[in-house]
């Protein structure tokens, strides 16, 4: 089992800048306003030969005055504490011991876990006096630290593993380890969206338990959060739920335009793509848009009616939101759809197996001999046009990588083919290769004229 350990504290001490600092990544989303953080993040990291898993977490407040969202996002955190081996209470240093501080302490200290005090933003010596009044909480040792700078880092980690070892005993199994299988890389999914379709719900439901929050408020999810799901018999899937994407005229704050960028990027670092939209809304240009992104990036695409209850037995907008999506989606041809319904779990069981069905297209390798064979069938069946006095010719092809499929064609003109027959020779291949859920991208190149004289040199 590997440890857990959760960074814990009231909102904006810097819980999410640690959490990127000790991940060495830039996952988490940061910023100076309060209550950025909602999801639970985890992340597995090493130090010093022992593997654990970090969990970032929203604010804890227990404030009378706390809105829905506070509510919601201190249960999460609670939720951590409860799951977790060793606590970290952050504290900011500049701010010095709250009243806030104190019951975040008092409620940790109701779950009996060993729990570390790290005094943040203490980004100098200068500032290091700032720490002494933590002591009042009753404990042995605070440790400072700078999450901005990296400051105290190495010391707070070195703690954190030995507290670890010394609570739970020896946690490193140095020749298991060795003698361990590689795991397979996780196929990634990326649930997108416009806000409030549903897409925490869907995840909810098919890990079944409530890792993401989950409102009726639109924007409730503002990072991009990815969650494994493993599967032992299967190849596990690293599903990444992202913020709900708006139209660019309506986002106002800086927050939402980082949210935003990252879940684009998610896009473009997955494999597969869940399109989540409202059936009871029909299908928007922003949704539209968002299956571009998945043709631009060249992912795989599966594309979700969501709120399939709400109509349930309204044959006329069934049909209505056929024709929608088939028009929607005539560029990408390839892409699979399911009406489901997150609330009930209607149809929600068939995604899965629909991401192993789509993962298998999209990670294909095909021998050269077969590629050439369907490229010339190709030629027969349809000649390669004249482009601009020039005619075309197609010599041969290869498969040079996977995921998605990608085929590199040599021609004497690749630069003058047109993209109607680019798309035709894309929708053959993927016919006759039989893989009819994924993208498949030709890359033309020019071939090059072998000089007589440069097999025969002196002549």
């Amino acid at each position: 089992m590997i440890p857990k350990v959760a960074l814990i504290g009231r909102p904006n001490v810097g819980k999410s800048t640690l959490f990127n600092r000790i991940t060495r990544t830039r996952d988490a989303l940061i910023d100076s306003a309060p209550g950025l953080t909602r999801d639970l993040r985890y992340a597995e990291v090493r130090w010093n030969g022992l593997t654990m898993e970090i969990i970032d977490t929203g604010g804890i407040d227990r404030s009378p005055e706390q809105d829905q969202m506070s509510r919601i996002v201190h249960g999460q955190s609670l939720k951590a504490i409860a799951e977790s081996n060793l606590l970290v209470i952050v504290m900011d240093a500049n701010e010095g011991l709250t009243l806030a501080d104190t019951e975040v302490v008092n409620a940790a200290r109701l779950y009996e876990k060993p729990y570390i005090i790290a005094a943040n933003k203490v980004d100098n010596a200068l500032r290091e006096p700032y720490v002494s009044e933590f002591y009042e909480l009753g404990v042995v040792e605070v440790i400072s630290i700078s999450a901005e700078h990296g400051r105290g880092i190495n010391d707070l980690m070195t703690r954190v593993a030995d507290m670890l070892e010394q609570v739970y005993g020896p946690l490193n199994e140095t020749e298991e380890l060795i003698l361990s299988p590689k795991k397979r890389r996780p196929i990634r999914v990326a649930l997108t969206g416009r806000p409030n379709t549903g897409k925490s719900s869907l995840l909810n439901r098919m890990l079944g338990e409530p890792r993401m929050i989950v409102t009726d408020i639109p924007g409730t999810t503002r990072d991009a959060i990815d969650t494994l799901l493993e599967r032992p018999d299967k190849r596990d899937i690293l599903f990444t739920d992202t913020a709900g994407i708006r139209r660019k005229a309506r986002i106002k704050n800086k927050i939402e335009k980082f949210s935003i960028i990252k879940a684009i990027a998610a896009i473009n670092a997955c494999d597969i793509a869940l399109v989540v939209m409202d059936f009871s809304e029909g299908i928007t240009d922003q949704d539209k848009r968002l299956i571009g992104y998945t043709e631009k990036y060249g992912k795989a695409c599966i594309t979700l009616f969501n709120k399939w209850d709400l109509v349930q037995g309204d044959r006329s907008l069934m049909k209505w939101r056929s024709l929608e999506l088939q028009e929607t989606k005539r560029f990408i041809p390839y892409s699979p759809h399911l009406n489901i319904s997150a609330l009930t779990g209607r149809h929600v069981d068939r995604i899965l197996p629909l991401i192993d069905d789509v993962y298998q297209d999209f990670s294909t390798l095909t021998t050269t001999g077969s590629v050439n064979r369907i490229l010339q069938k190709a030629i027969t069946k349809r000649t390669p046009p004249i482009s601009k006095g020039h005619h075309l010719r197609l010599y041969y092809a290869t498969q040079v990588a996977a995921n998605p499929p990608t085929l590199l064609v040599f021609a004497n003109y690749p630069e003058l083919i047109p993209s109607n027959y680019r798309r035709f020779l894309a929708n053959h291949f993927r016919k006759e290769l039989g893989l009819e859920q994924t993208p498949i991208r030709i890359v033309f190149r020019k071939k090059e004229r072998r000089s007589w004289s440069r097999y025969h040199p002196g002549v």
